[in-house]
């Protein structure tokens, strides 16, 4: 399809979950591997903008949020971003969800392992499933279990619960202060502490979404 950019859209109902923090690990990761990419921050708080203020993450970073501006408003702005690959960090609600999920060919949905994180994140898969019915092209999604201790017992049972969607469940990613302390200096994870615990979960996450995207999308049939 020339001239149509690859989107993955990094989509949660809820706030509070790591949304942005993954956004630029994985576009820091992918850009590590060669692709050539653009983070597009359609939140309107702009964390993904305050963090590459310092300038040194190594790849744009397109403020366009979707606020109260029309939908095709903002889609026209987005078409804007020439890259091959674009990543649009969404903003936490229902609205921009289905905005950005609509012109996404894969979606990662970060989930934390509260019983609340749980709760948005199965109304986030009903929202992208409403989408799928009404799309002609096939739209993959991976579920990210964010945050997790593997020492407690909603960290062990998170993943399973996940996996229950008939989605597909990447690895859990720990609650590293790696990211924090990253955010801080205005460096990616893998530039702030590269080969460490936070690195290697993001770059198990971008195995897991190099192999979704190579492969045929799966049909996930649903009630």
């Amino acid at each position: 399809m020339a001239g149509k950019p690859y989107v993955i859209a990094f989509a949660q109902g809820k706030g509070g979950v790591g949304k942005t923090t993954i956004a630029v690990s994985v576009a820091s990761e992918l850009r590590k591997r060669g692709a050539a990419l653009a983070l597009v921050d359609a939140d309107p708080q702009g964390s993904a903008c305050r963090w590459a203020e310092v300038g040194k993450l190594g790849f744009p970073v397109w403020r366009i949020p979707l606020d109260e501006r029309p939908v095709p408003t903002w889609v026209a702005q987005l078409q804007r971003v020439t890259s091959r690959l674009v990543l649009i960090d969404s903003a936490p609600n229902d609205r921009a969800l289905g905005a950005c999920v609509a012109l996404a060919d894969t979606v990662m949905v970060p989930c934390g392992p509260s019983g609340l994180d749980l709760d948005a994140t199965f109304r986030t898969i009903g929202i992208i499933q409403e989408v799928r019915r009404r799309r002609p092209n096939a739209m993959r999604v991976i579920l990210i279990p964010n945050r997790v201790d593997l020492r407690t017992l909603e960290g062990q049972q998170i993943s399973e619960e996940l996996k229950a969607t008939g989605e597909t469940v990447c690895a859990p990613i720990g609650s590293r202060t790696a990211f924090v302390r990253a955010f801080t200096t205005g460096h990616a994870v893998n530039q702030f502490a590269p080969g460490s615990p936070a690195d290697r979960d993001i770059q198990a996450l971008c195995n897991t979404l190099e192999s979704v995207t190579r492969s045929k999308p799966r049909e996930v049939r649903h009630a």
